[in-house]
């Protein structure tokens, strides 16, 4: 993947990177911030970075070199260029030409017939291409939305132009596909599928000069996991508890990604109540907690139930007398 993208910079030369092209480097991984930041500099920018462009840029991994980079090439751009001072002449011989030959007497040459002319290609008007449908859904994370996103490509009369390749590339989504030629109405239309992250996602499309973007909602999606902890540490199935205290427990939900969801319906079960008691139980709209009540040496199950879902733990109440940690003061 490196090599592919070493030999895709080199083929851009020394060309000006679009926003796209930066959006490609940062999400490949492949490339250092020093390396990105060195190509930025060599090569600047086809657009005047904006307050937006850097919040994206940052969104995307982007830090400081590359940033700075950015800046200083958009304040390069802005320098007036010095105007070269006047040339030397350089002194040239005379040439002697010699006398032309006699001209032999030829027979008039056909006139050429005139050249055909190919009007130059229209240009994809960035005041009359843009998305026309498809943008500003919502959807779970990781989920594919429902309806497609259109691209549509015309030219300054507003006319549309058909077989114009245009390039997508996701932030927090995943295209497809990633690009197309458009149609006889000048229309591209790509599937969108949202990432795993909860909160926007953006897409971004490029038609020769022109650059637009669409943005998404990402919500969090079914919760596919309970989570229990004291304290900071998440417990793996077991804990031990010393009789005489109360062990609080904090329990959470999350998607199928890690996501937070909203915990409902918290409660507790304990197998043997001579060792262990539930005490309380305290619910809000992002985790809730167990505080437990160890009574008398044993070992004992505890079961924690939310949002349909079950999480055992295995519970040891040591003797009082017993030294050893306690996993859950």
């Amino acid at each position: 993947m490196r090599f592919l993208l070493v030999a895709w910079l080199m083929a851009q030369g020394i060309a000006p990177l679009r926003k796209s092209d930066l959006v490609r480097l940062l999400s490949g991984s492949v490339m250092s911030q020093q390396e990105i930041a060195q190509l930025v500099r060599r090569n600047c920018l086809t657009f005047a970075p904006t307050e937006r462009d850097r919040a994206d840029l940052r969104r995307l991994g982007a830090e400081a070199p590359v940033l700075a980079a950015v800046d200083g090439c958009a304040r390069r751009a802005t320098r007036p260029t010095l105007a070269s001072g006047p040339t030397r002449p350089v002194a040239t011989r005379p040439v002697v030409t010699p006398p032309p030959p006699t001209p032999s007497p030829t027979p008039s040459p056909t006139p050429p017939s005139p050249a055909v002319r190919t009007p130059p290609a229209a240009r994809v008007a960035a005041d009359r291409s843009g998305f026309v449908a498809g943008g500003g859904q919502s959807g779970l994370a990781g989920g594919r939305l429902p309806r497609a996103l259109v691209f549509e490509a015309r030219d300054s009369a507003a006319a549309p132009l058909a077989g114009r390749l245009v390039a997508f590339t996701g932030i927090n989504a995943r295209i497809e596909p990633e690009s197309l030629r458009t149609d006889a109405e000048g229309r591209a239309r790509v599937g969108v599928t949202l990432g795993e992250r909860v909160g926007s996602a953006i897409v971004l499309a490029v038609a020769g000069d022109v650059e637009k973007q669409a943005a998404f909602r990402v919500s969090v999606g079914a919760v596919a996991q309970l989570v229990v902890a004291c304290g900071a540490t998440e417990l793996s199935g077991r804990i031990v508890l010393r009789p005489d205290t109360v062990a609080v427990l904090r329990v959470s939900a999350r998607d199928s990604y890690g996501n937070p969801a909203r915990l409902a319906g918290l409660r507790a079960a304990v197998a043997d109540a001579r060792i262990l008691r539930v005490q309380r139980i305290a619910e809000d709209s992002v985790a809730g907690s167990v505080a437990l009540k160890p009574d008398q040496a044993g070992t004992t199950s505890l079961a924690v139930i939310a949002n349909g879902l079950r999480q055992y733990v295995t519970v040891t109440v040591p003797p009082r007398a017993a030294p050893g940690r306690v996993d859950c003061p």
